[in-house]
């Protein structure tokens, strides 16, 4: 745990590699890629159990709500 009064504690690098860091954005973009997979494990979890184990549904959250969404909504349009 970081303690909130050094100002080094629960910085971000360049890598995203501080677990503590507080993230600026919703993304994977400031993350390790660990960090994006374990996210995108709890979110697949979560999104199960929220939609009663119908897999159809869950993987459809999923592509709208994974860390990676931004990332392959720009890539399905090209951009």
């Amino acid at each position: 745990m970081s303690d909130a009064t050094d100002p080094t504690a629960a910085t971000d690098t360049a890598t995203g590699t501080d677990p503590d860091a507080p993230y600026e954005g919703p993304g994977y973009e400031d993350k390790s890629f660990g960090q994006a997979v374990d996210q995108d494990q709890d979110l697949v979890d979560d999104l199960v159990r929220e939609e009663g184990g119908d897999l159809e549904k869950a993987e459809q959250r999923f592509d709208e709500e994974a860390t990676g969404a931004p990332a392959l909504e720009r890539q399905r349009k090209g951009s």
